[in-house]
């Protein structure tokens, strides 16, 4: 029986560091493509506001960014009145943010981190945000890890991509791959977008998240976000993508039902109250 243990300590160690290894080569390639990505961003004036459900404003709330990319958003949450954090695994994001912030007048304080491994203190933040960010991490780690910093009674809210809609996940798996393996860049003349490791946020991954925080997880769609996903992957034309745009608009205000087969969803975690 001992014998037996052993080997099954053993097994779990061997599965841990190669999980550990894979998602150390992921951090490893998402960091050089981002960091070559976010190059791109030119430093301006900032304008517009974060909007949660629920949250009426930021005063007086610690609010965390994850992934913060241009430095667009933990500008936004910093002007909102948030003492506002943000992290990327991109130093170029995190240089874009700090010079966003001056140029902007605001304080942030920003850091290069993995979100997989946090260092911030437990029960620290109010609120985390993130947009199309899950979907490039582990979310059982991760799940993990925004549970330990949210204080009690403490939110995270998420723009995410969607597996969900059946034509778009049998054209992703079909031309690209499947979740967890490398993905394609390209299929004859379809190029996607994003890195060779990311896929739409899955079902099963939602569920993790959900057991995570005991059920107290909300998943819906703002808006119908569809034909204009076909413009991204296909046409890349940004008139053909207005029109687009447009007709999702129209139908996903006209029949309200279909907003579920959304490409984008949200997704709103809540840290249950301690009594």
């Amino acid at each position: 029986m001992l014998f037996v243990s052993g080997i099954m300590i053993l097994l779990n160690a061997s599965i841990d560091e190669n999980k550990e290894a894979r998602i150390m080569s992921i951090w490893d390639r998402e960091k050089q493509f981002y960091d070559e990505e976010w190059k791109k961003v030119q430093i301006h004036k900032i304008t517009g506001k974060i909007t949660i459900p629920g949250i009426e404003n930021f005063e007086g709330k610690r609010v965390l960014i994850c992934s913060c990319g241009t430095g667009v958003e933990p500008v936004l949450a910093a002007k909102q009145g948030a003492e506002t954090y943000a992290f990327d695994i991109s130093d170029t994001a995190v240089k874009n943010t700090r010079e966003m912030a001056r140029y902007n007048h605001v304080l942030i304080h920003a850091d290069v981190m993995d979100f997989h491994r946090l260092s911030y203190e437990d029960n620290f933040f109010d609120i985390l945000y993130g947009s199309a960010i899950l979907h490039h991490i582990d979310c059982e780690i991760v799940g993990k890890e925004i549970y330990r910093v949210l204080r009690p009674g403490g939110i995270a809210f998420f723009r995410e991509n969607s597996d969900r809609v059946l034509l778009f996940r049998f054209l992703r798996r079909l031309l690209f791959g499947k979740p967890g393996g490398y993905q394609r860049r390209r299929f004859l003349f379809i190029k996607r977008r994003g890195t060779t490791d990311e896929y739409p946020l899955t079902e099963k991954e939602i569920s993790t998240l959900s057991e995570i925080f005991d059920g107290n997880i909300k998943v819906y769609n703002e808006r119908f976000y569809f034909l204009f996903h076909l413009n991204a992957l296909i046409f890349r034309n940004p008139k053909i993508g207005k029109i687009l745009w447009s007709l999702d608009s129209s139908i996903g205000d006209s029949f309200p039902s279909v907003k579920k087969y959304s490409f984008w969803q949200e997704i709103l975690l809540k840290k249950p109250n301690f009594h």
